[in-house]
Protein backbone atom coordinates (compact mmCIF):
# COMPACT_ATOMS: atom_id res chain seq x y z
CA UNK A 1 0.00 0.00 0.00
CA UNK A 2 1.36 3.28 -0.91
CA UNK A 3 1.37 6.45 1.62
CA UNK A 4 -1.41 8.09 -0.92
CA UNK A 5 -3.55 5.17 -0.61
CA UNK A 6 -3.24 5.16 3.24
CA UNK A 7 -3.47 9.14 3.18
CA UNK A 8 -7.10 8.21 1.09
CA UNK A 9 -7.95 5.43 3.96
CA UNK A 10 -7.28 7.97 6.55
CA UNK A 11 -9.85 10.54 4.66
CA UNK A 12 -12.74 8.09 4.82
CA UNK A 13 -11.56 7.52 8.09
CA UNK A 14 -11.53 11.58 9.00
CA UNK A 15 -14.56 11.47 7.28
CA UNK A 16 -16.71 8.89 9.45
CA UNK A 17 -15.25 10.73 12.71
CA UNK A 18 -16.58 14.14 11.33
CA UNK A 19 -20.10 12.89 10.41
CA UNK A 20 -19.65 11.30 13.68
CA UNK A 21 -19.47 14.37 15.47
CA UNK A 22 -22.29 16.12 13.64
CA UNK A 23 -24.47 14.16 14.53
CA UNK A 24 -23.85 14.77 18.04
CA UNK A 25 -24.91 18.40 17.18
CA UNK A 26 -28.48 18.53 17.90
CA UNK A 27 -29.35 21.72 19.43
CA UNK A 28 -30.45 25.02 17.35
CA UNK A 29 -31.44 28.45 17.85
CA UNK A 30 -34.58 29.15 16.46
CA UNK A 31 -34.15 32.82 15.47
CA UNK A 32 -30.42 32.43 13.87
CA UNK A 33 -30.76 29.52 11.83
CA UNK A 34 -28.48 27.91 9.42
CA UNK A 35 -28.70 27.93 5.13
CA UNK A 36 -27.64 24.81 3.75
CA UNK A 37 -26.18 21.78 5.61
CA UNK A 38 -23.40 20.73 7.20
CA UNK A 39 -20.27 19.78 5.11
CA UNK A 40 -20.35 23.23 2.39
CA UNK A 41 -17.27 25.04 2.25
CA UNK A 42 -18.52 27.40 4.70
CA UNK A 43 -21.43 27.71 6.75
CA UNK A 44 -24.27 30.39 6.26
CA UNK A 45 -26.31 31.90 9.38
CA UNK A 46 -29.78 33.48 8.00
CA UNK A 47 -29.52 36.96 9.50
CA UNK A 48 -33.10 38.25 7.54
CA UNK A 49 -32.01 40.20 4.18
CA UNK A 50 -28.08 38.97 4.81
CA UNK A 51 -26.48 36.24 5.92
CA UNK A 52 -22.84 35.69 7.81
CA UNK A 53 -20.45 32.90 6.83
CA UNK A 54 -18.35 31.41 9.36
CA UNK A 55 -15.35 29.29 8.65
CA UNK A 56 -12.08 28.08 10.31
CA UNK A 57 -9.33 26.12 8.91
CA UNK A 58 -5.58 25.75 9.23
CA UNK A 59 -2.67 25.66 7.67
CA UNK A 60 -1.57 21.62 9.11
CA UNK A 61 1.68 20.02 8.69
CA UNK A 62 2.85 22.54 6.10
CA UNK A 63 3.82 24.27 9.31
CA UNK A 64 6.64 21.50 10.06
CA UNK A 65 8.44 22.48 7.01
CA UNK A 66 8.23 26.07 8.08
CA UNK A 67 10.13 24.62 11.77
CA UNK A 68 12.83 23.02 10.23
CA UNK A 69 14.30 25.84 7.83
CA UNK A 70 13.09 28.90 10.58
CA UNK A 71 11.01 30.22 8.19
CA UNK A 72 7.33 31.45 9.17
CA UNK A 73 7.00 34.61 7.48
CA UNK A 74 4.52 32.71 4.79
CA UNK A 75 2.13 30.71 6.98
CA UNK A 76 -0.22 33.56 8.29
CA UNK A 77 -0.93 33.50 4.26
CA UNK A 78 -1.37 30.06 4.12
CA UNK A 79 -3.61 30.66 7.18
CA UNK A 80 -6.08 33.56 5.87
CA UNK A 81 -6.35 31.99 2.16
CA UNK A 82 -7.71 28.80 3.48
CA UNK A 83 -10.56 30.27 4.88
CA UNK A 84 -11.22 33.14 2.68
CA UNK A 85 -11.15 30.98 -0.24
CA UNK A 86 -13.59 28.43 1.40
CA UNK A 87 -15.94 31.70 2.54
CA UNK A 88 -15.91 33.10 -0.87
CA UNK A 89 -17.87 29.84 -2.12
CA UNK A 90 -20.86 30.98 -1.54
CA UNK A 91 -20.67 34.40 -2.81
CA UNK A 92 -19.37 35.67 0.69
CA UNK A 93 -17.08 38.87 1.26
CA UNK A 94 -14.22 38.01 3.83
CA UNK A 95 -14.47 40.44 6.16
CA UNK A 96 -12.47 40.10 9.49
CA UNK A 97 -10.82 36.82 10.91
CA UNK A 98 -9.55 35.73 14.24
CA UNK A 99 -6.68 33.54 14.76
CA UNK A 100 -5.22 30.68 17.14
CA UNK A 101 -1.64 30.04 17.41
CA UNK A 102 -0.68 26.85 19.32
CA UNK A 103 2.61 26.72 20.23
CA UNK A 104 5.40 24.57 22.44
CA UNK A 105 7.44 27.36 23.18
CA UNK A 106 7.71 31.37 23.06
CA UNK A 107 9.96 33.00 20.42
CA UNK A 108 10.04 36.52 19.52
CA UNK A 109 11.12 35.72 15.92
CA UNK A 110 8.60 33.32 14.94
CA UNK A 111 5.95 35.74 16.48
CA UNK A 112 7.14 37.97 14.44
CA UNK A 113 7.51 36.39 10.86
CA UNK A 114 3.70 34.90 11.74
CA UNK A 115 2.48 38.15 12.26
CA UNK A 116 4.07 39.71 9.25
CA UNK A 117 2.57 36.94 7.38
CA UNK A 118 -1.16 37.20 8.44
CA UNK A 119 -1.01 40.82 7.83
CA UNK A 120 -0.09 40.14 4.52
CA UNK A 121 -2.75 38.03 3.96
CA UNK A 122 -5.25 40.27 5.09
CA UNK A 123 -4.07 42.86 3.04
CA UNK A 124 -4.41 40.42 -0.10
CA UNK A 125 -7.55 39.11 1.13
CA UNK A 126 -8.94 42.69 2.38
CA UNK A 127 -10.23 41.60 5.85
CA UNK A 128 -9.31 42.92 9.38
CA UNK A 129 -7.51 40.46 11.97
CA UNK A 130 -9.71 41.42 14.83
CA UNK A 131 -8.50 39.47 17.46
CA UNK A 132 -7.07 35.52 18.05
CA UNK A 133 -5.57 33.75 20.86
CA UNK A 134 -2.10 32.30 20.96
CA UNK A 135 -1.86 28.93 23.44
CA UNK A 136 1.92 28.13 24.63
CA UNK A 137 1.20 23.83 25.24
CA UNK A 138 4.74 22.12 25.42
CA UNK A 139 2.81 18.59 26.98
CA UNK A 140 0.36 18.91 23.99
CA UNK A 141 1.87 20.56 21.44
CA UNK A 142 5.21 18.96 19.70
CA UNK A 143 5.84 21.64 17.08
CA UNK A 144 3.35 24.63 15.63
CA UNK A 145 -0.41 24.63 15.10
CA UNK A 146 -1.63 27.62 12.62
CA UNK A 147 -5.33 28.40 12.60
CA UNK A 148 -7.80 30.80 12.19
CA UNK A 149 -11.50 31.96 11.77
CA UNK A 150 -13.19 34.17 9.37
CA UNK A 151 -16.40 35.92 9.38
CA UNK A 152 -18.17 37.10 5.57
CA UNK A 153 -21.49 38.58 4.63
CA UNK A 154 -23.74 38.22 1.68
CA UNK A 155 -27.07 39.56 0.86
CA UNK A 156 -28.99 36.61 1.22
CA UNK A 157 -30.74 36.61 -2.23
CA UNK A 158 -27.29 36.65 -3.90
CA UNK A 159 -26.10 33.08 -1.93
CA UNK A 160 -24.50 30.88 -4.38
CA UNK A 161 -25.61 27.54 -3.66
CA UNK A 162 -24.68 25.27 -6.94
CA UNK A 163 -27.93 24.36 -7.26
CA UNK A 164 -28.57 25.93 -10.95
CA UNK A 165 -25.70 23.92 -12.25
CA UNK A 166 -26.87 22.08 -15.27
CA UNK A 167 -25.66 20.05 -18.40
CA UNK A 168 -23.57 21.81 -20.72
CA UNK A 169 -22.38 24.65 -18.18
CA UNK A 170 -18.34 25.56 -18.26
CA UNK A 171 -16.36 24.62 -15.98
CA UNK A 172 -14.07 27.25 -15.49
CA UNK A 173 -10.46 26.79 -13.39
CA UNK A 174 -7.78 29.10 -11.69
CA UNK A 175 -4.54 28.47 -11.19
CA UNK A 176 -2.65 27.80 -7.96
CA UNK A 177 0.88 28.74 -6.80
CA UNK A 178 1.45 25.33 -6.09
CA UNK A 179 0.51 22.77 -3.37
CA UNK A 180 -0.81 25.30 -1.22
CA UNK A 181 -1.45 23.79 1.89
CA UNK A 182 -2.67 20.18 1.35
CA UNK A 183 -1.08 16.65 1.44
CA UNK A 184 1.44 17.78 3.44
CA UNK A 185 1.55 14.78 5.17
CA UNK A 186 2.22 12.63 1.97
CA UNK A 187 4.51 15.75 0.65
CA UNK A 188 6.94 15.08 4.05
CA UNK A 189 7.00 10.94 3.39
CA UNK A 190 8.11 11.42 -0.19
CA UNK A 191 10.78 14.02 1.13
CA UNK A 192 12.19 11.85 3.63
CA UNK A 193 11.84 8.97 1.84
CA UNK A 194 14.11 10.14 -0.74
CA UNK A 195 16.01 11.38 1.56
CA UNK A 196 16.06 15.73 -0.35
CA UNK A 197 17.81 18.18 2.12
CA UNK A 198 15.26 20.90 2.07
CA UNK A 199 18.27 23.43 1.94
CA UNK A 200 18.92 21.72 -1.60
CA UNK A 201 17.33 22.42 -5.12
CA UNK A 202 14.17 21.00 -5.36
CA UNK A 203 14.37 18.27 -8.04
CA UNK A 204 14.10 19.67 -11.87
CA UNK A 205 13.99 23.50 -10.29
CA UNK A 206 16.22 26.06 -9.62
CA UNK A 207 14.74 27.18 -6.02
CA UNK A 208 15.50 25.31 -2.77
CA UNK A 209 13.28 22.39 -1.69
CA UNK A 210 12.12 24.39 1.43
CA UNK A 211 10.91 27.52 -1.20
CA UNK A 212 8.86 25.24 -3.47
CA UNK A 213 7.06 23.66 -0.68
CA UNK A 214 6.62 26.57 1.10
CA UNK A 215 5.37 28.63 -1.38
CA UNK A 216 1.89 30.75 -0.45
CA UNK A 217 -1.33 29.64 -1.37
CA UNK A 218 -2.54 32.10 -3.81
CA UNK A 219 -6.22 34.18 -2.49
CA UNK A 220 -8.33 34.54 -4.97
CA UNK A 221 -11.10 36.87 -2.79
CA UNK A 222 -9.94 40.05 -5.03
CA UNK A 223 -10.82 38.49 -8.28
CA UNK A 224 -14.07 36.31 -7.65
CA UNK A 225 -15.53 39.54 -5.98
CA UNK A 226 -14.66 41.75 -9.08
CA UNK A 227 -16.25 39.05 -11.53
CA UNK A 228 -19.40 38.69 -9.47
CA UNK A 229 -20.67 42.19 -10.35
CA UNK A 230 -20.40 41.32 -13.78
CA UNK A 231 -21.45 37.77 -14.61
CA UNK A 232 -23.76 35.14 -13.18
CA UNK A 233 -21.75 32.56 -11.31
CA UNK A 234 -23.73 29.24 -10.59
CA UNK A 235 -20.94 27.21 -8.42
CA UNK A 236 -17.99 27.30 -6.72
CA UNK A 237 -15.42 25.31 -5.46
CA UNK A 238 -12.18 25.82 -3.56
CA UNK A 239 -9.75 22.95 -4.45
CA UNK A 240 -8.03 21.90 -1.25
CA UNK A 241 -7.97 18.76 0.69
CA UNK A 242 -9.61 15.72 -1.22
CA UNK A 243 -8.33 17.32 -4.56
CA UNK A 244 -10.39 17.43 -7.57
CA UNK A 245 -13.30 15.95 -5.46
CA UNK A 246 -14.19 18.81 -3.65
CA UNK A 247 -15.66 20.08 -7.03
CA UNK A 248 -18.91 17.52 -6.79
CA UNK A 249 -19.23 19.53 -3.45
CA UNK A 250 -21.22 22.05 -5.34
CA UNK A 251 -23.75 19.88 -7.34
CA UNK A 252 -24.42 15.94 -7.77
CA UNK A 253 -23.69 15.93 -11.53
CA UNK A 254 -20.49 14.83 -13.54
CA UNK A 255 -17.92 17.27 -14.25
CA UNK A 256 -15.46 16.51 -17.35
CA UNK A 257 -12.30 18.09 -17.41
CA UNK A 258 -11.48 17.93 -20.75
CA UNK A 259 -8.60 20.42 -20.38
CA UNK A 260 -7.02 20.56 -17.01
CA UNK A 261 -4.07 22.71 -15.89
CA UNK A 262 -0.61 21.40 -16.80
CA UNK A 263 0.56 20.20 -13.20
CA UNK A 264 3.61 22.15 -12.16
CA UNK A 265 7.05 20.57 -11.92
CA UNK A 266 6.08 19.94 -7.77
CA UNK A 267 3.58 17.74 -8.87
CA UNK A 268 5.28 15.90 -11.13
CA UNK A 269 8.34 15.27 -9.40
CA UNK A 270 6.56 14.23 -6.15
CA UNK A 271 4.29 11.68 -8.45
CA UNK A 272 7.57 10.05 -9.80
CA UNK A 273 9.51 10.30 -6.45
CA UNK A 274 6.39 8.67 -4.11
CA UNK A 275 5.85 6.09 -7.07
CA UNK A 276 1.95 7.63 -7.34
CA UNK A 277 -0.59 7.54 -10.37
CA UNK A 278 -2.87 10.57 -11.63
CA UNK A 279 -6.01 9.13 -9.68
CA UNK A 280 -4.44 8.99 -6.27
CA UNK A 281 -2.76 12.87 -7.28
CA UNK A 282 -6.15 14.03 -8.20
CA UNK A 283 -7.27 12.63 -5.09
CA UNK A 284 -4.64 14.46 -2.91
CA UNK A 285 -4.04 17.52 -4.52
CA UNK A 286 -4.56 20.83 -6.58
CA UNK A 287 -2.34 19.34 -9.67
CA UNK A 288 -2.54 22.74 -10.61
CA UNK A 289 -5.86 24.33 -10.15
CA UNK A 290 -6.66 26.35 -7.06
CA UNK A 291 -10.09 27.32 -7.68
CA UNK A 292 -12.99 26.31 -9.77
CA UNK A 293 -16.01 28.28 -10.90
CA UNK A 294 -19.27 26.69 -12.95
CA UNK A 295 -21.17 29.34 -15.72
CA UNK A 296 -23.24 29.34 -18.53
CA UNK A 297 -21.43 28.64 -21.56
CA UNK A 298 -22.99 32.40 -22.77
CA UNK A 299 -20.61 34.14 -20.23
CA UNK A 300 -17.54 32.33 -21.32
CA UNK A 301 -15.81 35.24 -22.85
CA UNK A 302 -16.72 37.66 -20.22
CA UNK A 303 -15.05 35.53 -17.47
CA UNK A 304 -11.90 34.87 -19.52
CA UNK A 305 -11.76 38.65 -20.27
CA UNK A 306 -12.43 39.80 -16.93
CA UNK A 307 -9.54 37.49 -15.28
CA UNK A 308 -7.12 37.58 -17.68
CA UNK A 309 -3.70 39.37 -16.61
CA UNK A 310 -4.87 39.12 -12.64
CA UNK A 311 -4.62 35.01 -12.43
CA UNK A 312 -4.15 32.02 -14.37
CA UNK A 313 -7.55 31.06 -16.20
CA UNK A 314 -8.61 28.53 -18.39
CA UNK A 315 -11.72 26.69 -19.37
CA UNK A 316 -11.43 23.38 -17.91
CA UNK A 317 -14.58 21.29 -19.36
CA UNK A 318 -18.35 20.91 -18.66
CA UNK A 319 -20.90 19.41 -16.84
CA UNK A 320 -22.87 16.36 -17.76
CA UNK A 321 -25.69 14.59 -16.09
CA UNK A 322 -24.07 12.08 -13.75
CA UNK A 323 -21.82 11.89 -10.62
CA UNK A 324 -18.08 12.40 -9.99
CA UNK A 325 -15.39 14.49 -11.71
CA UNK A 326 -13.99 12.38 -14.76
CA UNK A 327 -10.33 13.78 -16.01
CA UNK A 328 -9.95 11.74 -19.47
CA UNK A 329 -6.36 13.08 -20.50
CA UNK A 330 -5.39 11.34 -17.45
CA UNK A 331 -8.06 7.90 -17.35
CA UNK A 332 -8.83 9.87 -13.97
CA UNK A 333 -12.71 9.28 -12.08
CA UNK A 334 -13.60 10.35 -9.00
CA UNK A 335 -16.80 9.18 -7.04
CA UNK A 336 -18.07 10.83 -4.37
CA UNK A 337 -16.40 13.15 -1.63
CA UNK A 338 -16.90 11.88 2.23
Amino acid sequence: MSEVEGGIINRKLQGEFVNTFIRQLKFHREDFKNIGYMGGFTSIIDMGNFAITFNNDGVGTKTMIAEAVNKYDTLGIDCVAMNVNDAITVGSEPIAMVDYLAVNRMDDEMAKQLGTGFNVGAQMANISIVGGETAVLPDVVKHIDVSGAVIGIVQKNQIITGSNIKEGDIIIGLGSSGLHSNGFTTVRKIIEDNRIDLQDPFPGDSKKTYEVLLEPTRIYVREILDIMGIITIKGMANITGGGFKNITRMKDMKYIIDDPFEPQNVFVRLMEMGDLNYAQMFEVFNMGTGFVLVIDEDEKVDVMNALKGKVPVKVLGHVENGTGVEIPKYEVSLKGYY
